[in-house]
């Protein structure tokens, strides 16, 4: 596993390579941090790239660097591959840990594999497309439940994101706060959950509680959810901020 510095460097070699061959170039699927990493490099900004996991509410994203107007319309190589259980009536219920450690026990690379979906008893993932036919024809028992994978196109229904809105009435944008809000605890209690390392922000951990959110902040509280973090909605008179989020379902 490379390092966050080298996976940096990777990335931008991808960058460089795309402008010295006019071809486009693709990484692996990135962690959040990763992607992160990227954005906020000064170095990045100067290359024509963009980032994409296959559907529009993807957390892990490939790196596609090139130029559509210089190279043409990129083929980006990402399959998404339907899981279903060969008999509904005798499925176990499976969580998204179930279908991801089936994968990697193919012998499959982490980074070849993107999000995972499960609806009910049915998963969707997406991964590189050069993994998709050893994958389908490898991937046939998910824990005990005997199952069928076959690609799919990425316009299906259940592949769309599933939110409910969320208004929280805060002391602050400080993390802290948002954080006790949407896990419904105290300040107090709160502190226990950065203790744990268990508040993410654009996918990294953070433990500075005085950390402030920003509009488009991508919240993770471990044991709570995942939320988009939207802004503030307005101040009260006695100045608390009713703030809005949308949470993933």
């Amino acid at each position: 596993m490379m390092t966050n510095d080298a996976m940096l460097r990777h990335l931008l070699d991808l960058c460089r390579k795309s402008e010295r061959t006019g071809t486009w170039q693709y990484s692996a699927f990135l962690s959040p941090a990763e992607q992160d990493d990227l954005l906020s490099c000064a170095d990045a900004a100067g290359y024509s790239f963009f980032l994409t996991g296959g559907y529009e509410s993807a957390e892990r994203k490939i790196l596609a660097a090139g130029n559509e107007t210089e190279q043409g319309p990129p083929e980006v190589p990402v399959s998404v591959i339907a899981v279903a259980p060969k008999s509904v009536k005798f499925a176990e219920e499976l969580t998204h840990r179930d279908y991801l450690g089936a994968i990697l026990g193919l012998g499959i690379e982490r980074g070849l594999i993107g999000d995972v979906i499960v609806r009910d008893k049915h998963a969707w993932f997406f991964c590189l497309s050069s993994a998709a036919e050893m994958i389908t024809s490898s991937l046939v028992q998910v824990r005990r439940t005997a199952v069928t994978a076959a690609v799919t196109t990425p316009d299906v229904p259940e592949l769309q994101p599933r939110y409910i809105p969320l208004r929280l009435n805060v002391a602050s944008e400080r993390l802290d706060a948002v954080t006790a809000a949407f896990a419904a605890c105290s300040r107090t209690q709160a502190e226990k959950l950065f203790s744990a390392e268990k508040v993410f922000v654009n996918g990294r951990t953070v433990t500075d509680r005085s950390t402030r959110l920003k509009e488009g902040d991508a919240l993770s509280v471990r044991g709570f959810g995942k939320a988009v973090y939207d802004g503030i909605e307005y101040e009260t008179k006695k100045n608390r901020l009713w703030v809005r989020l949308r949470k993933l379902i």
